[in-house]
């Protein structure tokens, strides 16, 4: 590991840190975060991550499957329950909606049209004779304040038009939990995923004589990251630099962390690489990126790519001169990236947002992707498919090295030894 840090942590720790974060985060990505932090920093920047909660699909499906479930699974055929995100589309709003639909009590329910998928209130028809229960979803709560908000500014105008207003969520902060509880007929959220301040007394994180000095860490970081808010009487105040209105949360998910977790964890700003980015524009700059390094990958296999690898991703024929050349289409750009970051271990929500595609787009992708024999109708990776990807990835390997060598070469102060054929007058 010829890294800055490689004193500081081993192999051991690194597979220890990335099954704590669920193997969301590459081990790459792992360490590029570590290199944020002074060597003699690094060892408390891998103990705080060790102390992060992260949710993967599979436990955010359960989750929300289980709660409905729980409270929905006897409905009569007069009873509806109306499913409403909370926040707007592209936030964490449209990823708890993704998940939730592919929840079997969606599946279920849905069939049986006992329940709409929505995404306001305002245009929905209500039946007479009918009774409706309505459910907000998010992921987390970490101040409370933003679901107090929606629910002020979308859902109090509607109230009589509900037997029940519910809240599911995945998790949340204890001190938001007491804030919103009032405002729903019950609100659903496992007790085991309601978390106190990081660095409160009675959290145990660091131990009760080591957290202050894990809190100032992090606080220093936070403050060089965040924007300060200048008070009326003119001083400053780093009201964030510990996670929005102060959470002090360390929860993330698969797909990105909530504003409200310690900013040294998800903030991109000046050359700090995160180990986990917000869903919104960090995930943007991210996935621009990863396009970028897709495209030099096809230009160099469009080249030296093998017959396998050509037939598969240069599938678009353009004809001049009387001549075909094949190139890249979106679709073949879209599949080599699928299988990148498939064999990665992505999961399909980071899938989209690393390709900028909606669900639907990749769906469409999948079936074309298993009419090329490239995946099986499980979506999973064909034999043959994982043979092109590794002979891609082979060319690719092997074209950088020699890139990268050449140009060592290139700047290599050469030694010239140079014997004269005279000396002194004498052969």
């Amino acid at each position: 590991m010829l890294m800055k840090i490689s004193k500081e942590i081993d192999n051991i720790t690194l597979d220890l840190l990335g099954s704590r974060l669920k193997n969301i985060v590459a081990p790459l990505d792992i360490i590029k975060w570590l290199e944020n932090f002074k060597e003699s920093e690094v060892q408390t920047a891998v103990h705080i991550a060790m102390n992060m909660t992260v949710f993967n699909t599979y436990e955010i499906e359960d989750i929300l499957n289980n709660a409905f479930a729980n409270q929905f699974s006897t409905l009569r055929s007069h009873e509806k329950v109306i499913v409403l995100p909370v926040g707007d589309f592209g936030k964490s709003g449209s990823m708890i909606t993704y998940f939730f639909q592919k929840t079997d009590f969606h599946r279920k329910m849905k069939s049986s049209q006992k329940l709409d998928l929505v995404s306001f209130l305002d245009d929905f028809i209500f039946e007479i004779g009918k009774k409706y229960y309505l459910v907000l979803i998010d992921d987390f709560t970490g101040s409370g304040k933003s679901i107090e908000t929606f629910y002020t500014e979308k859902i109090e105008g509607n109230i009589d038009n509900f037997e029940e207003i519910h809240f599911i969520g995945i998790a949340g902060m204890r001190n938001a939990i007491n804030r919103i509880d009032k405002l729903f007929t019950k609100l659903h959220i496992p007790e085991s995923n309601i978390f106190k301040p990081t660095f409160a007394r009675d959290s145990h994180n660091f131990g009760y004589r080591n957290y202050n000095n894990y809190r100032e860490f992090c606080y220093n970081y936070g403050a060089k990251l965040t924007n300060p808010k200048k008070l009326k009487n003119g001083n400053i105040k780093y009201n964030t630099a510990l996670g929005f209105e102060n959470s002090q949360a360390l929860v993330s998910f698969s797909y990105g962390s909530p504003n409200n977790t310690l900013p040294i964890i998800w903030a991109n700003k000046d050359g700090w690489n995160p180990l986990i980015p917000r869903f919104s524009k960090d995930k943007i700059s991210i996935s621009r990126k990863f396009r970028k390094s897709l495209s030099y990958e096809l230009s160099l296999l469009k080249e030296f790519g093998t017959k396998d690898v050509k037939t598969e991703f240069f599938t678009f024929q353009i004809e001049r001169n009387k001549q075909v050349f094949s190139s890249a289409s979106k679709i073949d750009f879209s599949l080599y990236g699928i299988i990148k970051l498939k064999r990665a271990g992505h999961t399909v929500p980071t899938i989209c947002q690393k390709l900028g595609m909606m669900t639907h787009d990749y769906e469409d992708m999948m079936k074309e992707a298993v009419k090329r024999r490239l995946f099986d109708k499980d979506l999973e990776l064909t034999d043959y498919g994982i043979q092109v990807y590794y002979e891609a990835k082979k060319t690719i390997k092997a074209l950088n090295r020699n890139i990268a060598y050449e140009k060592s070469e290139h700047f290599l102060i050469k030694e010239i030894n140079y014997l004269p054929k005279q000396f002194n007058g004498r052969s």
